[in-house]
């Protein structure tokens, strides 16, 4: 439990910093790190894999930051695969669902989105899916 909170305080506090200044600090990775060695349970190697999907989009599209991408492999090392792959999937998912919302938003007003407008912060959405994938069990 305590892994947990200590996994989630660190996502919390990524998530204030990528709002904040887009950019995700290297220590805060670290700090995921360490949680992924506090017991019970054990590091999740396979885990990094589930980084894989926005390493791709990162390298073809230029769209991700290497900090999210960062973050991700440091979360499947403490959720594993599945857990992690589940909830940046449901992450991305909430970000189109968010993104969907804004364009209706701005249609409904008669306003042009600027490029900057479409410009999100990806921890927030990946905080919410790694919520919901640990609540159902991934």
């Amino acid at each position: 439990m305590i892994r947990l909170v200590i996994f989630f305080s660190v996502l919390c506090l990524a998530s204030v910093f990528d709002v904040r200044t887009r950019i995700i600090p290297d220590w805060i990775h670290l700090l995921m790190l360490l949680a992924s060695l506090i017991p019970p349970g054990h590091m999740h190697p396979a885990g990094l894999l589930s980084a894989i999907p926005l390493l791709a989009v990162g390298m073809i599209c230029d769209g991700i930051g290497g900090g999210d991408i960062k973050l991700t492999a440091a979360c499947g090392l403490v959720l594993g695969f599945t857990k992690t792959y589940t909830g940046l999937t449901l992450g991305l998912c909430f970000l189109l669902l968010f993104h969907a919302g804004k364009i209706s938003f701005y249609k409904l007003i008669k306003k042009e989105m600027t490029v900057k407008e479409q410009a999100y912060p990806l921890v927030p959405f990946l905080l919410s899916g790694m919520a919901v994938s640990v609540l159902i069990g991934g």
